[in-house]
């Protein structure tokens, strides 16, 4: 099987290295820039999402660049104390909560990708691959009700539908 991810982002790079967990090893990532910088500010991974990404054999890597976050704590901004609750596995949970830079997570992601399935499993200054192909979505732009439960117009559907399947911007119809 030939699997196509379409964005570099923390999402299809994990996406990608998840796959070849699975045993599937013909994945192709396909990113519009043509390099990949550490861009971002910092971010906060759940318990959760570090499972996954220890599952993926990634446990050191995290360690190494993100700081085990052991609770959350509010202050006023003369320092007194307005609220506190533990975090990651100072609450119970099994896996460490990471605070991490997301840049920093999305450059290690990749290199991981590149490791497993090669280095030309990343493709930069891709055209994304929805702009040659047809999507595949779970429903049609239809004025029935979308995935969200709203009502919506039959325009509104399209737009949306380009958005859900393909990742592009979402578009008005043509009016022809």
């Amino acid at each position: 099987m030939r699997v196509v991810i379409a964005g570099a982002g923390i999402a299809g790079l994990t996406a990608a290295l998840s796959l070849h967990a699975a045993g599937i090893s013909d994945v192709t990532v396909h990113e519009a820039v043509a390099e990949l910088h550490p861009l971002g500010v910092g971010i906060n991974i759940l318990p959760h999402a570090i499972r996954e990404l220890i599952e993926l054999g990634l446990a050191d890597r995290l360690a190494a660049i993100g700081v085990a976050t052991a609770d959350l704590t509010f202050l006023t901004s003369r320092g007194q104390h307005i609220w506190s609750e533990p975090r990651g596995q100072a609450a119970g949970y099994r896996w460490p909560q990471y605070s991490i830079h997301r840049g920093r997570l999305q450059m290690m992601l990749l290199e991981a990708v590149r490791e497993r399935l090669g280095p030309g499993a990343v493709v930069l200054g891709s055209p994304s691959p929805a702009s040659t192909t047809t999507p595949t979505c779970s429903w049609a732009p239809t004025a029935s009700a979308p995935p969200s439960g709203r009502r919506s117009s039959p325009a509104r559907a399209s737009r949306c539908r380009a958005a859900t399947c393909c990742g592009a911007a979402p578009r008005t119809p043509s009016r022809s």
